[in-house]
């Protein structure tokens, strides 16, 4: 059902001229992306499309220098742009290979430079993962799509497609494919266990295995221009060339320091470059042997670069956008000015201060700081991933992935009470600051935290709420102070608290609810599956995600109120008032923010209390 609605979503989209992005939603400029592909206009070494993970399309008119979005803020919605192939028999047409991040795929094709698609899947092609395009020089309509079960072609440029590799089923996860451009009958196919090639357009196939270690997923074939029959293969293993169209392969790693290379390019001067998952390595003697260079917190899965400029490189990587080099990969700088796909865990304001935790984004990831209400971010302090940030006794704190941090001056100083273990809530209230973890909670008390003692199972959540410490578990939900430890009855079993207001709220899968006090009992808000974020603003003091809705609270109207969100609700991860402003942290759309001031006047979803 998911998978359905996600394609019905998308055609709608498309066939629509896709939806543009509410006006009154602005994106603060912390820049980064997940790139996962990159293409350069064949005739226009300016004009540079990249593709990324949440469903975007930037467009860069001056070398990746730059970047915009080439049509829709989301095109794509749902989808991973894992494959961009201009077509060498239309010139300025862009095709788009796409997977679902729950499932399914689909392929795509821009005559616009990316303003608008069309669909090219009517019958044929299954709603399966598309992660590798491949067209064929001077045949027109002929397209490959390499997908979860195998190769898929077309003859009528995605009217309808037939699968090639049905009598071999072990051809499975097809990453990457080749079509040679001297015979355009050879095909190869790079699978999650090596490689094979057709030399009959696809209506027969062999594995190439020689030289190949068996478990070598490969993720990208690249030809050598002049050198007919020279292929280089990048695989989970380091890198292997062919110089026989595949019948023997030759691996080469001395001097890698990773193996898990996702990404390559030759350049005309002969330097090879390798995008591992951890760096960008390098080789001028026709691969013998490899350095690192630039910033090895870089994980590229594409490379790309015009032959009439080989020394402007661009590198697309996973979470800090793209990067550039302008003197043939001996240098690499980064160049996402314009991307805002990053993925944000946390949001937190600090004595006029923004701060924003960003994740999963390589050297960019951690803690941005703007001291301007999140006009610009100038710094950075690079700590693990930070779920939660608390202010006790003049003290500040950020619950990370990997133990506790403590703001001292500038920097942040790791605490060694809770060693490494994941952090995954810091709760401050009259009566201290409890530190919950998967296993167990933790009270600060003077310099250190202590282990806390608690009688019931692993803590879910935790709330100060009416002089007491509430924490629920999977079973049910208790109130503790230094003398009691209440058991209270719960509508829900395993669900979360919030305080709001005077009230205490619980969410989980079947719903939100909210009592006024410890005597009182549960009134049910919402019936669906629901979440809540606290926006630390006392008017306006909480988000409530369920479904595609989400809800503001208004807490001089006592009510949630409906507001339009430009991204899916599912992908909200944090949420802030600051200055008057309403601001949406997402995984995968960076930092939205609105005026609140549109708020005033809204129709209540759900009033709470009296």
């Amino acid at each position: 059902m998911l998978k359905t609605t996600l394609l019905a979503l998308w055609m709608t989209l498309i066939l629509a001229g896709s939806a543009a992005a509410d006006p009154e939603w602005q994106v603060l400029p912390l820049w980064g992306a997940d790139v996962r592909s990159v293409a350069v206009h064949p005739d226009d070494p300016d004009l540079v499309f990249a593709g990324t993970s949440s469903g975007q399309l930037y467009v860069s008119r001056s070398g990746g220098k730059g970047w915009t979005h080439a049509g829709p803020h989301l095109p794509f919605p749902g989808w991973v742009v894992g494959a961009l192939r201009f077509d060498p028999n239309h010139p300025g047409r862009l095709w788009a290979g796409l997977w679902g991040v729950w499932g399914g795929g689909h392929v795509a094709s821009s005559d616009d430079l990316g303003k608008t698609w069309i669909s090219r899947v009517k019958r044929g092609l299954p709603n399966e993962p598309v992660y590798s395009l491949a067209l064929v020089p001077g045949r027109e309509g002929r397209l490959y799509a390499g997908t979860l079960t195998g190769v898929y072609a077309t003859d009528d440029g995605g009217d309808t497609w037939r699968r090639l590799t049905g009598d071999l089923p072990e051809v499975q996860k097809v990453t990457s494919l080749y079509v040679d451009a001297d015979q355009t009958d050879t095909v190869i196919a790079g699978t999650w266990r090596r490689a094979y090639r057709s030399d009959d357009g696809g209506k027969t196939w062999a594995g190439i295995f020689d030289g190949m270690v068996l478990d070598s997923e490969v993720f990208s074939l690249t030809p050598i221009p002049g050198k007919p029959g020279e292929i280089w293969a990048t695989t989970c293993g380091w890198v292997y060339q062919t110089k026989d169209r595949g019948a023997k392969w030759q691996r080469f790693k001395d001097g890698f320091l990773e193996r898990r290379t996702l990404s390559f390019a030759a350049l005309p001067n002969g330097r090879l470059l390798a995008g591992t998952v951890a760096g960008l390595h390098v080789s001028d003697d026709g691969g013998k042997t490899w350095k690192r260079t630039g910033d090895p917190g870089l994980s590229i899965p594409a490379i790309s670069f015009h032959p009439k400029r080989p020394e402007l490189v661009i590198f697309g990587t996973e979470g800090s956008g793209v990067w550039i080099s302008e003197d043939g990969a001996s240098t690499l700088r980064p160049s996402a000015g314009g991307m805002t796909n990053t993925r944000v865990s946390t949001l937190a304001k600090l004595d006029g201060e923004l701060l924003v935790s960003v994740s999963h984004a390589g050297p960019f990831s951690g803690l941005h700081l703007s001291r301007d209400g999140g006009k610009t971010f100038a710094e950075l302090s690079a700590i693990p991933t930070v779920l939660d940030i608390a202010v006790y006794d003049g003290r500040i704190f950020a619950a990370t992935e990997r133990g506790i941090y403590e703001r001292r001056g500038a920097g942040w100083h790791w605490m060694r009470d809770l060693g490494e273990s994941r952090v995954e809530q810091l709760v401050a209230g009259p009566s201290g600051l409890v530190a919950r973890t998967a296993t167990g909670l933790w009270d600060l008390r003077g310099r250190v935290f202590v282990k806390r003692e608690f009688k019931h199972g692993l803590p879910r959540s935790a709330a100060f709420y009416d002089g007491a410490l509430w924490v629920s578990d999977a079973n049910g939900v208790y109130r503790l102070t230094s003398k009691t430890n209440d058991t209270i009855a719960a509508p829900v079993p395993g669900g979360r608290l919030l305080p709001l207001a005077d009230q205490l709220l619980l969410w989980g899968q079947t719903g939100t609810w909210t009592r006024s006090g410890p005597e009182s009992s549960w009134v049910q808000l919402t019936e669906e599956p629901s979440r809540l974020l606290s926006t630390g603003d006392p008017r306006w003091s909480a988000l409530l995600v369920s479904g595609d809705t989400v809800r503001l609270f208004d807490g001089q109207a006592r009510k949630f109120q409906a507001i339009e969100v430009p991204v899916p609700a599912r992908d909200i991860s944090a949420a802030l008032v600051l200055d008057g402003r309403l601001l949406l942290g997402t995984s995968g759309y960076g930092v939205l923010a609105r005026d609140l001031a549109v708020q005033e006047g809204n129709d209540a979803a759900s009033r709470v209390g009296g």
